[in-house]
């Protein structure tokens, strides 16, 4: 009896234990139509290169979400997900991104990683988060502006940095806002000495520090924002400043819009000015949801002749819940992204994505 007791005792305190971590996720399929245009031109400004390709291909992509409550306010969180562009899987033969794994073909099967792994702790008054933290760059573009100068536009964060990054991340809640900070790790150097003291390497870390306030001023948000790149000489080290606005609904839908500069400047380094501008539409419409947004965007490469690149942006996407249970939902999305990328006699690039999104979302 002693021993059943026993039993049941350790299963009961298991429970509680287990019943602290929360698991969700998502699912999704897309099968994108994706046409490219390069208006004729090729990648040294000459009138003999590419004019148009088209590809018909699927994206899949399924995450699973972990959150653990620790107690006293600490918790820790992790996402399980593929580790490729924007965590989606391909059936085409997309080239690799910079430390992503590419799926070259359509029998190559997704790499797994954990693309968000954290330890935070939080009360109403403050709180910070340290490992590889979520930055949510569809929220922010200025995430965009200053990590991807030379894309911009096309949520580059999202898809490249999977919207997530190693450092540190706290808040402080301060008047009628609060103060969000970020400190981040962008690339790890080290220095090297021989034993008769010279030092044949010696580079610092590349940080970018981050700091916002997010407040309401009769219902309109306001975020301004600013990035400042830590670098050591000779490497770029961009800052990036800005603010994001947001509307109260009006009959349904509500407004948004972010303004931000950009600018490089260090010697030896690929210099560079540039200027965002988002307006963004989000509402209601018939049975489900409708949002929208347009970019326009420039940067200016500075050199002996500055050369001027015009990009913009146009994001469509209309959004119906097919189903709503309690243990999650199912959504059916069609979108339209399309991307322009002009320099004049040089440049005059085109892109239109195509694609009808199924997900579901489960917890």
């Amino acid at each position: 009896m002693k021993k059943l007791l026993t039993l049941l005792m350790v299963l009961a305190m298991a429970g509680t234990l287990f019943a602290q971590v929360t698991f969700s996720g998502s699912a999704q399929v897309r099968p994108r139509l994706d046409v490219k245009d390069w208006g004729g031109y090729a990648k040294d400004g000459s009138k003999t290169g590419l004019d148009a390709q088209s590809d018909m291909y699927y994206m899949y992509r399924f995450r699973i979400n972990m959150a653990a409550t620790i107690g006293g306010g600490w918790y820790a969180k992790a996402r399980l997900a593929h580790y490729g562009y924007a965590e989606y899987g391909f059936t085409s033969g997309l080239g690799m991104g910079s430390n992503l794994s590419g799926d070259r073909d359509v029998t190559a099967k997704p790499s797994v990683a954990f693309t968000q792994m954290f330890l935070g702790y939080k009360n109403d008054v403050w709180g910070f988060m340290g490992g590889v933290i979520p930055m949510n760059g569809l929220a922010n573009p200025m995430l965009d502006v200053h990590y991807y100068p030379n894309k911009m536009i096309d949520i580059p964060w999202t898809i490249y940095g999977l919207g997530s990054h190693f450092g540190f991340a706290g808040f402080v809640n301060a008047g009628p806002g609060k103060i969000n900070i970020t400190a981040t790790k962008d690339v790890n150097n080290m220095t090297k000495e021989n034993v008769d003291g010279t030092k044949p390497t010696d580079l610092h870390d590349t940080y970018t520090f981050g700091f916002n306030y997010d407040f309401k001023v009769a219902g309109f948000g306001i975020q301004p924002a600013v990035y400042y790149s830590w670098a050591d000489k000779n490497i770029e080290a961009p800052i990036t400043y800005g603010v994001n606005l947001t509307t109260p609904k009006f009959v349904g839908f509500s407004l948004g819009a972010t303004a931000a500069l950009t600018s490089n400047s260090v010697s030896n380094t690929a210099k560079y000015d540039g200027s965002f501008f988002r307006i963004k539409v989000g509402g209601k419409v018939g049975p489900g949801s409708i949002s929208a947004w347009y970019d326009l965007a420039k940067r200016t490469d500075k050199g002996t002749v500055d050369v001027d690149h015009d990009f913009s942006y146009l994001w469509l996407m209309y959004k119906y819940t097919a189903y709503k249970g309690d243990h999650g939902v199912v959504v059916l999305a069609p979108r339209w992204r399309m991307i322009g990328e002009k320099v004049t006699n040089a440049m005059d690039f085109s892109r239109n994505k195509i694609e009808f999104l199924v997900i579901a979302k489960f917890k």
